[in-house]
């Protein structure tokens, strides 16, 4: 099926990247797990910087959704991890629901 939007939009320096669930391939969520889910989606987020060659220190703003407040501290943390010493903005929503019943996703504007 094709998406009816862009993954992502490069417009000059600025990348635009739609957000990002923690699914494989197939589109399939790989896990119920909020942690596994998170390092999924930010795995699908990297593959997309690097086919604009970003990187993840490129990464100024981002967005983050999940669908329980008692998930801020696990996603939190892997944030935390996956950016080391770098901080880029963040927003974090929680929201009622999500595409595929995921319960996490992240999008991300990065500059070059």
């Amino acid at each position: 099926m094709s998406l009816p939007y862009s993954p992502a939009i490069l417009k000059g320096n600025i990348l635009f990247i739609s957000g990002q669930l923690g699914v494989n391939e197939n589109n399939e969520l790989i896990s119920d797990d909020v942690l596994a889910q998170f390092k999924q989606a930010l795995i699908n987020l990297e593959k997309i910087l690097k086919e604009y060659n970003f990187d993840k220190n490129d990464i100024v703003k981002t967005t983050i959704y999940i669908t329980d407040e008692d998930y801020f501290d696990i996603v939190n943390q892997e944030f935390k991890n996956y950016f080391n010493e770098y901080k880029p903005t963040r927003t974090t929503i929680i929201v009622k629901a999500l595409p595929k019943k995921a319960k996490v996703e992240i999008e991300a504007i990065a500059v070059k």
